[in-house]
């Protein structure tokens, strides 16, 4: 193999460089999207976007800076000349017979079949406090039928309304005392009819079972949604809403895979 020289290791060197330009590029209107776009989760994918192509700029400029620093030595060791092959005295004895092996077949060996690994859940964040699983998720219902690997939901915002097109109105997190509905957006993929779904609501770890439902996904009147979309639905509580820090906890079956948290505050 022909080693490379100096030059050749530095215009590869500067080759890096100059390709970490784009992937550095191509990330900035990625954070600009991560700030001004309308909505939590298309800013959070465009962040991670980002992250992801700074991260590749960066170890672009790593290896050719790398290669700048260790090019000479690569180039005096590729450039060292190979010491000379000595030649053995040759034997004018009559040579003994060695007795060479035959090898023996070895038996080839046979694949192990591995357990197909089961979906990851979306990552979740971690609740200011313990709750219990109602006793509703714990349940079996009837008709339920067995969730697929790929099923998922998250919780994608809170707003005060949705307008013609099923859009957010007014979303947040924090929201004044008072007696009006508030809409749970979340975003769904690989569910299928009869899927045990639970939508838990929280007030200060205390369950709120006015706001909370548990139903067979696609078997009750009005929640057709199908397999995979987005949609919303609401709450509003006897008596208005209370200060109190509240949390939405969305199950699949008894499997915990999504949290929303919002606060009612005094203005």
């Amino acid at each position: 193999m022909t080693a490379l020289t100096l030059g050749q290791i530095r215009w590869v060197a500067y080759a890096l460089l100059i390709a970490s330009a784009i992937p550095a590029g191509l990330a900035i209107p990625q954070f600009t999207k991560a700030r001004r776009a309308p909505y939590y989760v298309m800013r959070r994918e465009a962040l991670r976007r980002a992250t992801r192509r700074i991260l590749a700029a960066l170890l672009l400029q790593a290896l050719g800076l790398v290669l700048l620093l260790v090019a000479p030595y690569l180039a005096a060791l590729g450039s060292s000349p190979r010491p000379a092959p000595t030649s053995s005295p040759v034997d004018t004895l009559t040579p003994t017979p060695t007795l060479t092996s035959t090898p023996h077949p070895t038996r080839m060996p046979t694949a192990t079949p591995t357990r197909r690994p089961t979906a990851t859940p979306p990552l979740i964040p971690t609740p200011t406090s313990a709750v219990p699983l109602p006793d509703t998720a714990l349940t079996p219902l009837p008709s339920a039928v067995p969730a697929g690997e790929d099923a998922r939901i998250e919780l994608w915002c809170l707003a005060l309304g949705r307008d013609e097109n099923g859009q957010p109105v007014e979303p947040g997190n924090e929201f004044p005392p008072g007696e009006y509905r508030i809409y749970l957006f979340f975003i769904y993929e690989g569910m299928q009819n009869g899927t045990m779904t639970t939508f838990a609501w929280y007030k200060d770890g205390e369950f709120i079972d006015f706001c909370s439902d548990t139903w067979t996904w696609g078997l009750v009147e009005g929640r057709n949604w199908g397999d995979d979309g987005w949609t919303s639905y609401y709450c509003k509580l006897p008596g208005g809403w209370q200060p109190g820090r509240y949390e939405i906890h969305a199950f699949i079956e008894t499997r915990l895979h999504s949290i929303a948290q919002f606060m009612i505050v005094e203005e």
